[in-house]
């Protein structure tokens, strides 16, 4: 085959138009892929992310594009993608059930955008987004009544506890003593609660009263993440 023979066959195809849909498929489904792929680590809050993760979500929505695009072209030669793809394990475990769905969702956006169905690609892609930036950002399903564990050491006399509780109910919407020990001969005693602030800011404002008013040593408070997916 010469070299006009090849000309006028790539001429031949670029003026045919056929090219368009497959064309306008992948890149619908990689600008998807990417849309969904930023979202999900936007509003990741595990300890483990993976940079691999957000790139199989793209490489799962040209994937499923580049399938349907093989059914439409032939579904002989779509049935044999299926056999192949089938034989391949996926070898990465996924840690949580918040992965699969992003998967999932990648797969379904690939797949309308495969099959030419762009408003049903893009009107997926907002409302997936959307939903998952709000589900991240917003109280939905917490259930945490305490902000952390405080830990400290007043000396033992009879005044520091009237003072603490006055201390602790100005800071504390929520409290709960968990443990007093005796530390030096009954000196020094060791409080731990559980407590629930009224504001953000009520953190540091409690600690530094502790130290300043109280004299309280080895203040330590322990915050829990809600949102952290362990």
């Amino acid at each position: 085959m010469n070299l006009d023979t090849l000309t006028g066959q790539a001429t031949e195809f670029s003026s045919s138009g056929a090219w368009i849909l497959p064309l306008t498929a992948l890149v619908a489904s990689f600008v998807f892929g990417q849309v969904l792929a930023w979202t999900y680590e936007r509003t990741y809050r595990g300890l483990s992310y993976s940079r691999g993760f957000s790139h199989t979500v793209v490489l799962v929505c040209v994937a499923s594009a580049i399938l349907v695009l093989a059914m439409r072209h032939s579904l002989i030669a779509g049935l044999g993608l299926f056999g192949v793809l089938s034989m391949i394990r996926f070898r990465t475990d996924l840690k949580t059930p918040r992965d699969l769905v992003f998967i999932m969702g990648a797969a379904c956006i690939g797949v309308a955008s495969g099959v030419g169905a762009v408003t049903e690609a893009v009107l997926g892609t907002v409302t997936f987004c959307v939903v998952a930036i709000y589900l991240a950002a917003g109280p939905f399903g917490s259930r945490t009544r305490f902000d952390g564990v405080l830990r400290f050491r007043l000396p033992a006399t009879s005044e520091m506890e009237p003072a603490l509780h006055r201390l602790m109910r100005n800071y504390c919407r929520r409290r709960v003593l968990l443990s007093t020990t005796d530390v030096g001969d009954g000196r020094v005693t060791e409080h731990v609660y559980q407590v629930k602030f009224f504001r953000r800011g009520d953190r540091g404002a409690l600690l530094d009263a502790l130290r300043q008013d109280l004299d309280a040593q080895e203040t330590r408070l322990m915050l829990q993440d809600s949102t952290s997916e362990y």
